[in-house]
């Protein structure tokens, strides 16, 4: 890993493991399991506002991990309800004007109470609207993690479209900067999680039989959740850091947890030949992720 690498470079394929320093940063695989098991134990109240095609989903993946979902839509409560939770997750797909709004109160907001805040840019590259929308809205100074695919976190980083949805296939290249607090989690083969300075891949072998609807989604609630946990420990642990170098530091593991996260669920997902034995997997995976056998996936993958 070498931390000179500018977050833009090219995300490339590679073995490389998850337990590599990360300039001054360390991810260890015991941090990962701890993550989830903190989740269990603690039981955050995740808000997100939701896309009515996974809305079910997400809320179903959150209650496995042992969090609380939370999902509201209208502008005029966004204040209220994200005051309530330990973490917030926009979800941009189904976009309109109403949900742009919300969007914009949610981010401001959050990000004045210093809450962890997760976008998910839902197939951004398809239209002008969406992509205008959603350039508009990470304008706005709140400091988290972007979680798409590569189509969607191209379209952001080049401002064209892609024509590409959340089932993007193609390999495109981010070469664009990335802004000082902000992450992205660049979901694919490899998982790639790129910052302003660095880079860090995370290989996944094979892909699951079923492609569930909805899982990226969940990815972005299971940020979420995982963002919660990140803080509540660093604080706990009493970390004596910089402020940027601390939200960094949590975005990178909570982001690498994340990413470990999903693929043992949709692995165990992938165990079923039927679409909707693997949905039911996917979520019973989930559940899996504060249990032992997590922590042995993660020794035997070596990450």
């Amino acid at each position: 890993m070498n931390d000179k690498n500018q977050a833009g470079g090219i995300c490339e394929s590679g073995e490389k493991r998850l337990l590599q320093n990360l300039g001054e940063f360390t991810v260890f695989p015991e941090q990962i399991a701890a993550v989830f098991q903190n989740i269990r134990q603690e039981k955050y109240l995740i808000h997100m506002i939701p896309n009515t095609v996974s809305a079910s989903l997400c809320a179903d993946g959150l209650a496995a991990l042992g969090a609380r979902p939370l999902m509201a839509v209208a502008p005029e409560e966004m204040e209220e309800i994200a005051a309530q939770a330990d973490s917030c997750v926009v979800n941009l797909g189904q976009l309109n004007q109403e949900k742009t709004a919300a969007a914009e109160t949610v981010l401001s907001f959050a990000a004045k109470e210093g809450k962890p805040i997760v976008v998910d840019p839902v197939g951004c590259g398809a239209s002008a609207f969406r992509l205008q929308a959603v350039r508009s809205l990470l304008q706005i100074p709140w400091k988290g993690i972007v979680k798409g695919n590569r189509a969607e976190l191209y379209s952001i980083q080049q401002g064209k479209l892609t024509r590409e949805g959340i089932d993007s296939l193609r390999d495109w290249r981010l070469t664009g900067e990335i802004r000082p607090g902000i992450i992205y989690l660049a979901t694919g083969e490899p998982d790639c999680i790129l910052w302003e300075k660095g880079r860090l891949e995370i290989p996944h072998k094979g892909r699951p039989n079923q492609n569930v609807v909805g899982s990226g989604c969940l990815a972005g609630a299971v940020a979420g959740a995982c963002s919660s946990a990140v803080r509540r420990m660093k604080k706990e642990r009493n970390l004596d850091l910089a402020q940027d170098e601390s939200i960094l530091q949590e975005q990178i593991l909570a982001a690498a947890a994340t990413s470990a996260g999903m693929a043992f669920a949709l692995e165990h997902a992938g165990a079923e030949k039927g679409y909707g034995a693997a949905k039911s997997a996917l979520l019973d995976g989930l559940g899996m992720l504060s249990d032992s056998c997590f922590s042995d996936w993660l020794k035997r993958r070596g990450l």
